[in-house]
């Protein structure tokens, strides 16, 4: 058991959105990213990503790659080509 009461999230927090376009598509076996400032990030900090809609099978990663950025990465491998289009949701665990 980890304890009484409520978690509380102590780690840093961001959105963006992502307005997927014709232009936009990702097709099968390509992969799509967006940087995504998040202050105080820093580079070996636990990153996550959600997206707002439903992604259609593609793979969402989240890395930081530059203190106070986060690349959210869209992998295609559905066998089509998907065009994500909401808000990315980005969560941070400082190490």
């Amino acid at each position: 058991m980890l304890g009484r009461g409520r978690y509380k999230f102590k780690g840093l927090r961001a959105s963006a959105t992502y307005s997927g376009t014709p232009q936009d598509a990702v097709s099968d076996g390509n992969f799509t990213s967006q940087d995504i400032t998040v202050s105080g990030a820093s580079l070996g900090d636990w990153a996550r990503a959600s997206f707002s809609t439903d992604i259609t099978d593609l793979q969402l990663d989240a890395q930081v790659t530059v203190a106070g950025t986060v690349t959210v990465t869209f992998y295609n491998n559905t066998g089509g080509s998907v065009t994500p289009s909401g808000t990315i949701y980005v969560s941070v665990d400082k190490r």
